[in-house]
């Protein structure tokens, strides 16, 4: 499974790989900095139906795989949902509060 996983990531393209750091982390890139990186990425074997879509844990970078019957259906599913699944989005979020934060700093207290 581990190794049908790193096959179909080296398959997609630049643009879909953007969507599944979304997907597993939340943004859209890894920190410029290896340092700023909390958490190591994780694939977890779940305990689900074998047509059963992908699902992420963004807090724990966490990326959690019914057991496909073929790499090629791990590759459906998963493109699935990196293009269907985008209800978190820290970039917008961390973009947001930078500039918050930037309008409240002249701000006397």
């Amino acid at each position: 499974m581990v190794q049908w996983f790193w096959h179909t990531l080296g398959e997609f393209s630049n643009e879909e790989r953007v969507l599944f750091m979304r997907f597993v982390s939340g943004r859209s890139r890894l920190p410029a900095n290896t340092a700023d990186i909390s958490q190591r990425f994780q694939i977890m074997k779940v305990d689900r139906p074998y047509d059963s879509l992908p699902t992420s844990q963004t807090c724990f970078f966490q990326l959690r795989l019914p057991p496909y019957s073929s790499q090629l259906v791990m590759a459906e599913r998963l493109r699935y949902a990196i293009n269907n699944c985008r209800s978190i989005d820290m970039d917008n979020y961390m973009l947001s509060r930078n500039v918050d934060n930037a309008e409240g700093s002249d701000t006397d207290y």
